[in-house]
């Protein structure tokens, strides 16, 4: 575009005169300066003038005056050509941009499409990544949280599946019954649910914290074991006392697998966040779960439009099922988190001690121990009972044993090692590389009080 002048409009853009021998530029702190003509001779004899003036707008580059780091986001804050105040909230993953010549700025040409694309961009991370990812959460996020959405996928069309089997069986049960009401059957089938859960939390939750991911996957089949179950109120005779059985006992196995799934999911949320984000994270994976949901409806209510029989419905399941289990345990597998079970402990310490030449010493990384398969599929088992070599913190009956350990022996010991026996039995999984010893007590026993010593001149004398 050629004009004899220019005047810039726009205080946020930077205007350039372009000529054929010099580029003048208009400085930022004049947005609204007019730009003069100059005139260019084409030929000095015939003094014939043309006078060019050729222009681009590039955006101005605001230099961010301050960094401030707020809840994991960086906001950049810079001065607006007229004075004022800008705030920008600006993510890791944006890069840097690099100063540009000014000959060079005009030549880039700012697409509308560029910009849509960068604004559906942002707004996809803010809505269903963390703040700051990939740096902020751990580096098996992706694989997992993407497997996890084709499990919640295949999950919600299961769940259509049992709504639609429910529905329709229930409303033919329903006919002269005491428990002819509809809801009067759903809270008993929700009740029962709930009682069989607390049941069940009483009795397994110590394991949730030593195998989370067994659990977990135990938990999926349990809640497809659940699923069938409610699919089943279609074949059996339409009676309530029929219904009552399938639905709720198919519900007591749906619930026991979501507390199961919730519980230990607790754990993968503080695993994945890597900066203390775990409400980042947990908020993160509810949008990504509501949208999978929602696809999982949309894919369910397609497949009932074909039928509604139970051979129909029964064939689904017996497709989607092995799809889901394989891919839940495909996705407990990516998510390898640094963490010291005993069973890994066990391995690194035999490992280490079993090496001849202490040169040759080496403590195996997590990835030679997740390939070797010995710790189990989710490094949470003992191959054989011989690999249980490591014991934290032993319980004070296996330590005493059968020891006829009289009170002034005891005494004695307590005196002697200046300790105060106060057992508090660790977590099962330790977060950090650290080994620990006890003396066992049955072997302080068989002592004789005569050769008891202080820690420190044992110690010494041992030196």
């Amino acid at each position: 575009m050629f004009r004899q002048s220019l005047t810039l409009r726009s205080p946020h853009y930077l205007g350039v005169l372009r000529h054929a021998r010099d580029t003048p530029e208009l400085h930022p702190l004049f947005p609204k300066q007019t730009i003069g003509r100059r005139s260019l001779s084409e030929d000095a004899s015939s003094r014939v003038t043309r006078r060019i003036h050729a222009y681009y707008f590039v955006p101005i580059k605001q230099r961010p005056v301050f960094v401030e780091y707020v809840n994991g986001r960086a906001q950049q804050l810079s001065w607006s050509p007229q004075g004022k105040l800008v705030k920008r909230w600006k993510e890791s993953y944006e890069p840097e941009e690099d100063e540009e010549d000014v000959e060079e700025r005009p030549r880039k040409v700012t697409s509308t499409v560029s910009s849509v694309t960068a604004r559906i961009s942002s707004w996809f991370r803010q809505m269903f990544l963390p703040t700051n990812y990939p740096h902020s959460v751990h580096r098996s996020y992706a694989p997992y949280h993407i497997l996890q959405f084709f499990e919640t996928t295949l999950g919600t069309v299961v769940s259509v599946l049992c709504n639609q089997a429910l529905l329709t069986s229930v409303g033919v049960s329903a006919e002269g019954s005491i428990f002819g009401a509809v809801a009067v059957q759903w809270i008993i089938k929700d009740g029962a649910g709930e009682i069989a859960k607390l049941f069940f939390i009483r009795r397994f939750s110590p394991y949730f914290d030593s195998h989370p991911k067994t659990l977990d996957l135990l938990g999926e089949g349990i809640g497809s074991l659940g699923s069938g179950l409610q699919i089943a109120t279609l074949l059996v005779n339409p009676t309530p006392t029929n219904f009552l059985l399938c639905a709720a006992g198919g519900n007591v196995f749906k619930l026991i697998g979501n507390a199961i799934w919730f519980t230990t999911h607790i754990k993968f949320v503080r695993y994945f966040s890597q900066n203390g984000n775990v409400g980042d994270v947990a908020a993160k994976e509810e949008s990504q779960a509501s949208v999978a949901q929602l696809f999982g409806y949309a894919v369910g209510m397609s497949l009932l439009t074909f039928s509604h029989s139970a051979g129909y419905l029964y064939s689904i399941f017996a497709l989607a099922v092995p799809v889901h289990i394989g891919v839940s345990a495909l996705m407990l597998r990516f998510a390898a988190f640094e963490l010291l079970t005993l069973p890994r402990v066990s391995l690194l310490a035999n490992a280490f001690a079993s090496t001849e030449s202490e040169s040759k010493r080496t403590v195996k990384g997590l990835k030679e121990v997740e390939r070797s398969n010995a710790t189990g599929l989710f490094g949470e088992f003992y191959k054989t009972k011989e690999d249980h070599l490591v014991t934290l913190a032993p319980r004070v009956e296996d330590c005493i044993g059968n020891t006829d350990a009289d009170i002034e022996r005891w005494e004695t010991c307590m005196e002697a090692f200046e300790v105060n026996f106060d057992f508090r039995l660790p977590q099962a999984t330790l977060t950090k590389s650290v080994f620990i010893t006890s003396i066992r007590m049955k072997d302080i026993f068989s002592i004789r009080p005569l050769q008891l010593m202080p820690l420190s001149q044992s110690s010494s004398t041992h030196q």
